[in-house]
């Protein structure tokens, strides 16, 4: 017998759950948006939050699973012959791009950023599927720069101190706003880029040239 949940229409009606929870969880958090608030947006029967998942947390759950897999931070290709510096660029282009995209929903970003504030069970999925790969390719570029010489916790260190700066970028514009709203109004994506990529890098040359001075000492 054949699925009828993998069917044209029911996976159209599932869909239209998803993006209009997206909205509704963006707007009102998890514990207030309701099941009628959902299903009203969607245009579909209170009884079809039940037949796609078995509830509203569920229903949550997968739609972060769904802005995590929409978000533009996957991995990347660097072209041959880049710089690692070409690499730091890239690396913190793709992110800043989270929140300028054209294409991608504006709940998208906030939902992420609302679970990030207060987790529930669904973070897993955006720390192993979005945070981790960041984490990872951080870590990657900031150990070239730094050199062989530079400890775990140093490229640690360094690595979270650029993700914090794109962090805050894209999932904090309200605190930007609030904090400097002239900049927020002002500001634009190729600027921020350059800013975060010119003010990281020159700070790993600083972190190398202590670090080389350290590796020196030790000879």
């Amino acid at each position: 017998m054949p699925n009828v949940k993998n069917n044209a229409s029911a996976q159209e009606t599932c869909r239209k759950l998803i993006e209009a929870a997206g909205e509704i969880f963006a707007e009102r958090g998890l514990h207030a948006a309701t099941i009628k608030d959902i299903t009203t947006r969607a245009g579909v029967n209170c009884a079809a939050i039940n037949y796609h998942f078995s509830d509203k947390f569920e229903l949550y759950a997968e739609v972060i699973r769904y802005a995590v897999a929409s978000s533009p931070c996957g991995d990347i290709a660097f072209k041959e012959g880049t710089t690692v510096e070409e690499r730091m660029r890239d690396h913190i282009a793709v992110q800043i791009d989270d929140m300028y995209s054209r294409t991608r929903p504006a709940w998208h970003t906030t939902l992420i950023a609302h679970e990030l504030a207060q987790p529930t069970e669904a973070l897993k999925a955006i720390m192993d599927e979005l945070i981790r790969p960041r984490i990872e390719r951080s870590n990657a570029i900031v150990r070239d720069i730094l050199g062989s010489g530079a400890t775990d916790k140093e490229v640690a260190y360094a690595s979270m101190s650029i993700g914090g700066q794109c962090f805050l970028h894209t999932y904090h514009q309200e605190v930007l706003k609030y904090a400097h709203p002239k900049l927020a109004k002002s500001h634009h994506r190729d600027e921020v880029i350059d800013h975060i990529t010119f003010f990281s890098l020159h700070a790993l040359y600083a972190m190398r040239d202590r670090i080389r001075e350290r590796e020196a000492a030790k000879a």
